[in-house]
């Protein structure tokens, strides 16, 4: 009679991720995929490829939810429904990183397609010198400055609409959802920024205030009216205090 044979079992591994042994590819405790001992070039682009052409990736979850449920998206992430999308802060750097990166590729003034102007009469005044330097400590530290303002804008959002149970850290996650839309915006119009930098600039601060309106609507369950009505006050004191705060911490390297 024959006999049958087997297959020798894998021996059980170590998981680098989470130190759980365990049997097979994927690892039985933190399910990351031990298949690889090193990386090649290949899996890297291949996992990336994958994030964006999956359409249940995290990644893809976000941007889709971003573009048609702004404000559903931030509400299911303070709910706890946190492992389909991407994190706030994360995503929030991320493009903002890639929206300074195309703008300068591209030769835009990464400070006017922000909104921030530095004109003078005089030229050769102190005035104006003081001005350009100014925007050069602007134009070096931008995208940690821009960061650094948006817990202002939290506070903010917070303190007008104070009739939710929403505190400071579920605020700044709509914050960052929103700011992370408008840096993909400030993207996506790059291009035009090259040929009419200021036509860019308003549509993309307009959209950017549509897409606040609807997400806070969204958010704090209110009305279409008082959600524009607070959204406008927040974005206009938000931006005075960032100019604000930007000339505090520009004064002290320009004097």
């Amino acid at each position: 009679m024959p006999r049958l044979s087997h297959s020798p079992a894998s021996p059980p591994r170590v998981c680098p991720n989470c130190a759980t042994r365990s049997v097979g590819r994927y690892c039985s405790a933190c399910g990351q995929d031990n298949g690889q001992e090193r990386l090649a070039t290949r899996a890297v682009l291949l996992d990336a490829l994958a994030n964006f052409v999956n359409w249940d990736s995290a990644l893809m979850m976000t941007l889709r939810g971003l573009f048609t449920r702004p404000g559903d998206v931030a509400r299911e992430y303070v709910r706890g429904r946190r492992k389909r999308y991407v994190s706030p802060a994360r995503l929030c750097l991320i493009t903002l990183a890639l929206w300074l990166v195309v703008t300068r590729w591209l030769g835009v003034d990464p400070l006017e397609a922000a909104g921030f102007r530095f004109d003078s009469d005089d030229p050769g005044s102190r005035a104006a010198q003081t001005a350009a330097e100014i925007r050069a400590f602007l134009g070096a530290h931008l995208d940690l400055l821009l960061y650094l303002a948006l817990p202002l804008k939290a506070w903010l959002t917070k303190r007008l609409f104070p009739r939710t149970d929403d505190n400071l850290a579920e605020c700044f996650v709509l914050v960052l959802f929103v700011a992370s839309f408008g840096f993909l915006i400030g993207i996506l119009l790059t291009p035009l920024a090259a040929f009419e930098p200021r036509a860019a600039m308003t549509l993309r601060q307009l959209i950017g205030f549509i897409w606040a309106i609807w997400a806070a609507r969204e958010f704090f369950g209110v009305g279409w009216i008082s959600a524009a009505l607070r959204m406008a006050v927040v974005i206009a004191l938000h931006m005075l205090g960032a100019a604000l705060l930007f000339g505090l911490l520009a004064i002290p390297f320009v004097l």
